[in-house]
């Protein structure tokens, strides 16, 4: 069988056709018997967990409406996708501000909407940290996680805290990716930001430009990059290119609520590229990982090993 590229490229596939449909078509299917599923593994879907001021934590999802209040000052609306918060009246009078914290667990996204009309994609195993309403001369936030910014321009500065980084705005889009353990990248799409690292330098990103800080340093690396591939997550895709194998499944494995097993460890390095719809199950690009002859597969619950 002709060996097809590592640089794999899985079907977009519009989550109304009925069946899979692969980008390659391959007449002999004898790599498909390596690929032992018992079941598929299925995508993530909205999710969250919304703790108020006092503690009191909600399950956020269209049946929850009712459950959520005018509090202090701020009307909460809520859908199946969506937090939406919207001032409801003056809080200039309020003697501290009053936070509230949404927590998407692996395997869910959220959208949510701050009284300033800024709006914020938050992906699976992130939390964000804001008040209900903003009340003084800046628009602070904290996030862990990763997170997709569209910065309400107000005239006031917007900023992000991440452990060990912070990031400072004043109307713009961008991509945060601070989960632990792992570097840390703030990617601009439009406008300026200015990331600081917690004890560093400071510097001004333009648009398509990436800074990364290593988790517990202090020193910022910039490049420049295709910045669809860091924030094709908001848009329903996941996009790789020339990854490695690791990286790549670190990121699947918290949308797909999986575990990743390596029978050998050099198998992690092995580098490929992809173009997956994030609502689809993973078995097509599973099958096209097969393909490529470089690796095999087997999926046993919510395990996937890849062995030699």
């Amino acid at each position: 069988m002709m060996k097809i590229l590592r640089y794999v490229a899985a079907v977009l596939i519009p989550v109304f056709f009925v069946g899979i449909t692969l980008k390659y078509t391959d007449h002999d299917h004898s790599s498909d018997k390596s690929v032992l599923i018992t079941q598929p593994i299925l995508p993530g879907a909205a999710k969250a967990i919304l703790t108020l001021d006092n503690g009191e934590t909600i399950n956020l999802n269209k049946e929850t409406a009712d459950a959520l209040r005018k509090i202090e000052g701020t009307h909460i609306q809520v859908d199946s996708t969506t937090l939406n918060y919207q001032l409801a009246q003056s809080t200039s009078a309020r003697p501290k501000p009053v936070y509230n914290k949404v927590e998407i667990p692996r395997g869910g996204e959220y959208a949510l909407v701050l009284s300033d009309g800024t709006k914020v994609h938050l992906n699976s195993m992130s939390s964000l940290r804001f008040p209900v309403a903003f009340t003084t001369g800046k628009r602070e936030v904290e996030l862990q996680g990763e997170a997709y910014f569209e910065v309400s321009k107000t005239g006031q500065p917007f900023i992000v805290n991440v452990n060990g980084m912070q990031v400072e705005v004043l109307g713009t889009t961008f991509n945060i990716s601070a989960y632990p353990n792992e570097e840390y990248q703030t990617t601009l799409v439009n406008g300026s930001v200015r990331v600081s690292a917690e004890k560093g330098e400071s510097l001004i990103l333009k648009p398509s430009q990436q800074a990364t800080i290593v988790s517990g340093g202090n020193s910022i690396q910039v490049r420049t990059v295709d910045t669809s591939f860091y924030t094709s997550w908001v848009k329903g895709k996941i996009n790789f290119k020339d990854q490695r194998l690791e990286d790549i499944m670190k990121i699947l494995s918290r949308w797909y609520d999986m575990n990743v097993v390596y029978e050998n460890e050099g198998l992690k390095n092995i580098r490929f590229g992809c173009n997956l719809n994030r609502y689809e199950e993973i078995t097509p690009f599973v099958k096209l990982l097969e393909k490529t002859e470089e690796v095999h597969v087997k999926i046993e619950g919510n395990t996937i090993t890849f062995h030699n």
